[in-house]
């Protein structure tokens, strides 16, 4: 079965960082050829309207709790990202099929928007990872059901870099990690609901 869901998923986040970090910028931005190849800003148009903001949701920008997964800042940020949404994307999608996956996703992306916003009162949020923490929760959840975290045929490096970022990102800033742990619940949640029924 071809991941439908992961792999347009992936396309569509590295298009709109090139197109947010290289293209719709504002003239007056101030941001440095070297600070959009190498470090990322998230001064573009597409971040200032999608971004994760606990003022502009109660005003009543709710998209905002969802399409900040869609963002990312700087070049190892959408590199992390991508990768570990291939591999765990890839591994739920086997399993679950596209649906369901993407009810995954946006549930778990859902929650954590709703956390960082109103509890949290997170102003500038972008990045999948939330999403992505709520799959490695599926995941689990899929590989209980099946004894085996070899369910959906990964190879062991890919688990091995799975792991890798589901640690870097538990050691990471409190905010991230809030996240990252919220994220995480959501997948939780949704998984257990979508895998019972």
């Amino acid at each position: 079965m071809i991941p439908v869901f992961t792999l347009s998923f992936c396309a569509l986040i590295i298009v709109i960082y090139i197109l947010d970090s290289l293209v719709l910028i504002p003239k007056n931005a101030g941001v440095t050829l070297l600070e959009k190849l190498l470090t990322g800003h998230n001064k573009g148009y597409i971040n200032r309207a999608l971004h994760l903001s606990h003022s502009k949701i109660k005003r009543g920008e709710v998209w905002r709790l969802v399409s900040s997964s869609l963002l990312h800042i700087g070049p190892f940020h959408i590199l992390m990202n991508s990768v570990s949404m291939l591999i765990v994307g890839w591994a739920v999608e086997s399993s679950l099929g596209t649906l369901r996956t993407l009810i995954c996703y946006a549930g778990s992306a859902l929650i954590s928007g709703l956390f960082m916003a109103f509890v949290y009162k997170l102003e500038e949020g972008e990045g999948a990872s939330p999403g992505i923490f709520g799959l490695i929760a599926v995941f689990i959840i899929l590989a209980v059901r099946n004894g085996t975290l070899l369910f959906s045929g990964l190879p062991v490096y890919a688990l091995v870099i799975l792991a890798l970022y589901a640690v870097s990102g538990m050691i990471s800033e409190k905010a991230t990690v809030c996240e990252h742990i919220s994220g995480f619940a959501g997948g939780l949640l949704t998984g257990l609901l979508l895998t019972l029924f």
